[in-house]
């Protein structure tokens, strides 16, 4: 059986305007056009027509990881974070958090890999140590941004996540509130106060699924930051909370990851936490530095459709 498909040319040229044809496929073809890519640069990434069209038409909404704020403005990741906080706290040199860090960058060092050793768990330690609030406190002056900070990054972003309607719909796991300083009106979210999904008027704005800084970057807004094991196992496993958030995500919409790797600790509870098979997973891509193989190696196992781009000058081919 084939499939009538009418192809109009979107060419400025008046006499082109109303050419039509009409294009007979197969159901493979119609497989195998849904399954083109598109490339805006010639060294550019190569992305999947379904989600360009996903985007069009608002159903795509995209995830923040730390790499968005690390790549121009600056600021470190998750294990990152946990190093400058131990120092900021004057952690004792025998203590275990302190102990972790030093035999992660040991072993990072010796046989190439990173991620061994996860950040939340660096943090439960600390919970042992020190109070909440002073843990806090150090986490917002670790994440304070410089006056001159580059936000193009993020700008680019909420360009992307803004609606037809002029709405930005945007979730990130980040605790800095650089989306916020690129535009004063954005609205800010958290838990455990979230959006409704399937209610569009309120669902907009910057999602901070794992809570924010407050404004002078002196400590968290509202009930805290979700930081060690103890509390992403709250949040998407015993409570789960965070997890029936996201599965509302993906009842109605595609997700796509920026800024993660995928060994990164809040990505590793949110997929965990789907509960789902991998390969029944739909909907799910992330952005990842290098070539199509090595992205594949390190997403496709986990039900994610990877796509690779070259990080040079600063990530700018993506």
């Amino acid at each position: 059986m084939r499939t009538a498909v009418n192809w109009a040319s979107n060419s400025g040229c008046a006499r082109l305007r109303h050419i039509k044809a009409i294009v007979l496929f197969t159901p493979d073809d119609l497989a195998t056009v849904r399954s083109l890519s598109m490339r805006f640069l010639p060294d550019g990434p190569n992305i999947p027509d379904d989600l360009l069209v996903a985007r069009n038409e608002g159903r795509v909404i995209f995830f923040c990881g730390a790499g968005v704020s690390r790549a121009r403005a600056g600021l470190c990741d998750f294990f990152g974070l946990a190093q400058r906080v131990i120092e900021s706290l004057g952690v004792r040199t025998d203590s275990p958090a302190r102990k972790i860090v030093q035999e992660s960058r040991e072993i990072a060092s010796r046989i190439g890999v990173s991620g061994l050793i996860s950040a939340d768990r660096v943090f439960g330690l600390l919970e042992r140590e020190f109070l909440t609030k002073d843990i806090q406190a150090a986490v917002a002056n670790a994440l304070k941004p410089g006056s001159q900070v580059d936000v193009s990054a993020h700008q680019i972003m909420l360009d992307l996540a803004r609606w037809h309607d002029g709405k930005v719909r945007l979730v990130t796991t980040n605790f800095d509130r650089l989306f916020e300083s690129c535009d004063a009106n954005l609205r800010s979210r958290k838990p455990p106060t979230l959006p409704e999904p399937k209610d569009y008027e309120d669902f907009e704005g910057i999602i901070h699924l794992h809570g924010y800084v407050d404004q002078n970057y002196t400590g968290a807004e509202g009930e805290g930051f979700i930081l060690s094991s103890s509390e992403f196992g709250r949040a998407y496993l015993s409570d789960g909370w965070a997890t029936q958030f996201i599965r509302s995500i993906l009842d109605r919409y595609l997700v796509v990851f920026v800024g993660y790797t995928a060994d990164d600790p809040p990505l590793q509870y949110l997929l965990e936490a789907l509960n789902r098979n991998v390969e029944s997973r739909v909907g799910l891509y992330a952005f990842q530095s290098g070539s199509q193989n090595e992205a594949q190696s390190k997403w496709i196992h986990k039900g994610v459709h990877p796509i690779a781009y070259d990080e040079v000058e600063n990530h700018k081919r993506l």
